[in-house]
């Protein structure tokens, strides 16, 4: 049996890394968004959404975002997403990286 949930659910590498990639940014602000203590109408506000987005968000209804918008929302609130490839890293040849900017 896979370990994989998206695996269960799709036999498309592409639709897969997706769907991880997508996950794993919605993951980051969720996790932000509570470390910080902000309420969904806090969150809302810094984050420049609504309120039914936010909603949303909270929710897990992941469909309704893009990445471009989950990346967007993460350097709203002052990160930023580095990307590093290697490609002589066979087992993982490009490392995303969520960053606080320091000012």
């Amino acid at each position: 049996m896979s370990q994989n949930l998206f695996e269960l659910f799709t036999a498309d590498p592409v639709e897969y890394n997706m769907k991880h990639l997508k996950t794993q940014l919605f993951m980051t602000l969720i996790t932000l968004i509570r470390e910080n203590e902000w309420t969904q109408a806090v969150a809302a506000k810094k984050l420049h959404v609504s309120a039914p987005r936010m909603s949303n968000l909270f929710k897990g209804y992941l469909e309704k975002f893009s990445i471009d918008t989950l990346l967007e929302m993460l350097v709203r609130i002052g990160y930023k997403v580095d990307a590093d490839f290697n490609p002589e890293n066979r087992a993982q040849p490009l490392v995303i990286n969520v960053k606080k900017v320091t000012l």
